[in-house]
């Protein structure tokens, strides 16, 4: 009976991550200047983020030393929707948020030079 209630709760869970990823497109379908820099939130929604893996890539960026392989191996290691193009659009979400900023704009650069 307890499984049965878990896998309830978990479809109920994958229903509200869809119907926030489908209003989070929407909004951006209707304001589409504004979602060319989304905020943190609209981030952690649109990549399924949790707060661990925001807190975890958090520090990553704040204990950023210069290195962009190693930074993105480190953020591989914490989920693997680290990759590339998701890390420089999370970087730019912080920007907008105004969330360790200065780091990311320092990460960002790398990548320019890369």
């Amino acid at each position: 009976m307890e499984s049965n209630e878990y896998k309830q709760l978990m479809d109920e869970i994958e229903k509200l991550k869809f119907h926030n990823t489908n209003l989070l497109t929407l909004m951006g379908s209707l304001n589409d200047e504004k979602m060319q820099q989304p905020t943190i939130h609209e981030t952690i929604v649109m990549f399924d983020l949790s707060k661990n893996d925001l807190r975890a890539f958090t520090e990553r960026v704040q204990n950023y030393e210069g290195d962009i392989h190693i930074f993105e191996q480190k953020a591989l290691g914490i989920n693997p929707v680290f990759r590339r193009d998701n890390i420089i659009s999370i970087l730019k979400s912080f920007v907008t948020s105004e969330m360790v900023e200065k780091k990311s704009k320092e990460i960002l650069k790398s990548y320019e030079t890369d």
